[in-house]
């Protein structure tokens, strides 16, 4: 199984990345999959105002994970998906409807991994954009003070949404775009400001329907930020305590679990146990770790507990992936 690992927060860079992970050139702005690999593109399109559009339509022959780093500089990423697992939405439609066809914004300030598996149709759409772009979009406009406070309060835990028939409707306009089309280039711009706008309208609905108040302040949140960077820095070693935690942040233990738990929607042990799962399930599926050397990569001296607690997390045992066909 190959692994493909990055970091750019460009997509012509990246896009020369993939070429080269996959032994193929760019041409213009795509890259078509050699034979051996899959069939199917990936392209690229320049916006006005730093925007960009990486788009992706393509079948592989053998399972590919795709895994970003995170990086200190911040950018926002609306990747908009579908995958026709028939299979699995057959065995059982609702729970892998949710997560085959779904819109999600991530930051590049946080890992993601997406595993593509052969032989399963993919497309998608992921529209780039810098933390300053969306501070200027939304400080055009009126009664989004607290839509900015929600991206910047909830963005590690991801927000998904369900690919409905609009969100289907825009993408499959942007991924059947080619260069015989008519105002190609006009056509992916207003899809994908279409995209956007329909993203954020449903946040901003999102946000008055809870009547969300955020109560932690700039400082708290910095932070936290810190804190949360200490906390699944190293998982070969033991987390590090609350009273430690605490310190760092110069807040009380009890404030400390109180806010880390409204900004990264888990209680601290629970945070800091899911990514060290997450981290476990990224070795495994690259296939170069054996499960004891990722139980102990991970800080798991008795290999029982290891996967036990794999188990819980993903209801399948380690050795399980290292069986992945």
């Amino acid at each position: 199984m190959q692994t493909v690992e990055f970091s750019h927060t460009n997509f012509e860079d990246l896009l020369k990345h993939f070429a080269k992970s996959f032994n193929t050139k760019v041409k213009g702005n795509k890259i078509n999959l050699p034979e051996e690999i899959g069939n199917g593109y990936i392209k690229y399109i320049q916006l006005p105002n730093s925007l960009q559009v990486l788009i992706s339509n393509y079948t592989l022959k053998n399972d590919i994970i795709f895994q970003r780093k995170k990086t200190q500089d911040q950018f926002f990423i609306l990747r908009v998906e579908e995958i026709n697992d028939e299979e699995q939405v057959k065995n059982n439609s609702i729970e892998n409807e949710k997560f085959n066809s779904i819109v999600v914004l991530t930051s590049s300030r946080f890992d993601w991994i997406f595993y593509a598996k052969k032989g399963i149709p993919i497309k998608t759409v992921n529209i780039i954009f810098t933390k300053e772009w969306i501070d200027n979009l939304l400080d055009r406009e009126k009664n989004t003070e607290y839509i900015k406070k929600y991206l910047n309060l909830k963005i590690s835990s991801f927000n998904y949404e369900s690919l409905d028939v609009a969100y289907k409707q825009l993408m499959n306009e942007i991924v059947q775009c080619n260069d015989d089309t008519p105002f190609e280039y006009l056509t992916i711009k207003n899809r994908a400001m279409l995209l956007i706008e329909r993203f954020f309208s449903r946040i901003y609905n999102k946000v008055n329907k809870e009547t969300l108040e955020v109560k932690v302040s700039e400082d708290d949140f910095q932070r936290l930020v810190q804190v949360e960077a200490e906390l699944v820095k190293d998982f070969s070693e033991p987390a590090p305590g609350i009273p430690k935690l605490a310190r760092m942040s110069a807040m009380s233990p009890s404030k400390l679990k109180m806010i880390f738990r409204e900004v990264y929607g888990l209680p601290i042990y629970q945070y800091y146990q899911k990514h060290r799962m997450n981290k476990a399930k990224a070795m495994l599926l690259s296939q170069k770790y054996t499960v004891r050397e990722v139980g102990e990569g991970i800080g798991y001296s008795n290999l029982s507990n290891f996967a036990k607690a794999f188990k819980k997390s993903f209801d399948q045992l380690p050795s399980d992936l290292l069986h992945t066909k």
